[in-house]
């Protein structure tokens, strides 16, 4: 004879789980985008799917991520630009990365930079490139540490 009992508790246990802590073992987030940053590729308003940040995920060039920024206490989005170990040069308008020119990345901004990205940081920039180093890129805030990023975006 079946105990209700026992057909009823995992479901209160799943339920009490899911309740409790849902955040700790959500896989996947729906983030939207509250800025111009990202255009023309992110629109503002749009909402995206995004990976929550693990182990298992590989942070290569031009990857998307959200990341907290401790000066705005808010997430942003940006593309990763430069890995770990790295060095950055913008001049006369060109991105460089380990000295070697970047092709398709112009800038019309007057923008100088010489930076080497530490272990476990990245170098984030906005697609939009009317809005490098005032939409809370690496140009502003510097390089972004791996503790930091939240999500990738899908």
């Amino acid at each position: 004879m079946l105990n209700v009992q026992s057909l009823i508790s995992p479901f209160v246990k799943n339920f009490i789980n899911i309740i409790f802590f849902r955040k700790k073992f959500t896989i996947f987030k729906v983030s939207s985008i509250n800025s111009h940053s990202m255009e023309p590729n992110y629109h503002e308003g749009s909402y995206y799917l995004a990976e929550k940040m693990n182990d298992s995920i590989n942070l290569d060039r031009y990857k998307v991520v959200i990341f907290f920024c401790d000066k705005h206490s808010t997430n942003h989005i940006k593309r990763i630009i430069g890995l770990p170990l790295e060095k950055i040069s913008i001049r006369s308008g060109s991105l460089y990365i380990n000295d070697k020119i970047i092709k398709d990345f112009k800038i019309t901004q007057n923008i100088n930079i010489d930076t080497e990205i530490s272990n476990n940081s990245f170098y984030v920039l906005s697609d939009n490139l009317k809005l490098l180093g005032n939409a809370c890129d690496s140009i502003l805030i510097g390089p972004i540490e791996k503790n930091k990023l939240v999500a990738v975006i899908v």
